[in-house]
């Protein structure tokens, strides 16, 4: 049987990716892997050549180890349409996935932060300006 790709319209045969190792445990990664991963994986290929099954997976797994799905989902589709807005070169590695997970979390923690209490009676220890604002008031009682 064969397959023709909707972007690129390369075709291939069903029987080439069952064979292939690392393409059948992408495959079967489909049910815990968020959506927007393929297409994340396809920031990584170049315009001339295709994406190996085996750098696929690689790419795949480290992503997995980031973050967990929830916060990923978002980060890569945020991540996705900036990248093709710019255009530019194919990725080679996830530090701009990574600067974005990073400012999300940033963004969770300044919530949380802004949600406690002005007499600090909320939870401590939540930032390490939580816990350096109750050194402080501490070492000043004495």
């Amino acid at each position: 049987m064969i397959l023709h790709c909707p972007c690129c319209h390369a075709q291939f045969s069903v029987e080439a990716i069952i064979q292939d190792e690392a393409a059948r445990e992408l495959i079967g990664f489909k049910s815990v892997i968020p959506t927007a991963l393929w297409s994340y994986l396809s920031l990584f290929r170049s315009e001339k050549r295709a994406l190996s099954w085996e750098r696929a997976l690689k790419l795949a797994k480290e992503v997995l180890e980031l973050a967990d799905t929830p916060s990923l989902d978002g980060a890569m589709s945020e991540t996705i349409e900036a990248l093709r807005s710019k255009g530019g070169p194919p990725l080679k590695n996830h530090n701009y996935l990574k600067r974005v997970l990073e400012s999300r979390s940033g963004m969770v923690e300044t919530q949380n932060v802004a949600s406690l209490p002005a007499s600090r009676g909320g939870v401590k220890g939540t930032s390490r300006t939580d816990a350096a604002m109750t050194n402080l008031e501490e070492w000043a009682r004495g």
